[in-house]
């Protein structure tokens, strides 16, 4: 709800990458969601498209036994504003080609109860 002081004000991060995109030899969106846990940012999710196209107008489209992994990936991040305005010179510095859009957000944090089993 929108000035509920149960939330805090924040930004949202959308890095959009290709499946086939590497950083150092590995997968970009691994890379990506590894340095984000390692600097301790609140909340990171990877997503897969089913259909897209890049800077290069080329359509991927996800067809069945297609594993050209040309897919669309879609790397979101939640957490203060001063903690992704800190990490964008690193993630600038991994993306060679994607784009990386910012959005205010309000978000609260839900913390599961451990039980014993």
């Amino acid at each position: 709800m929108i000035g509920d002081p149960s939330f805090v004000e924040g930004r949202l991060l959308r890095i959009f990458i290709g499946e086939d995109a590497q950083h150092h030899g590995r997968p970009l969106h691994v890379a990506i969601v590894e340095m984000l846990r390692k600097e301790g940012v609140a909340g990171a999710s990877v997503f897969r498209g089913v259909e897209g196209f890049g800077s290069h107008h080329e359509i991927h489209m996800s067809k069945v036994f297609s594993f050209g992994g040309r897919m669309p990936m879609v790397v979101e991040v939640v957490d203060s504003a001063e903690r992704i305005a800190a990490l964008l010179p690193q993630l600038e510095a991994m993306v060679d080609e994607g784009a990386i859009t910012l959005e205010r957000i309000e978000y609260r944090r839900f913390f599961g109860k451990r039980t014993g089993g």
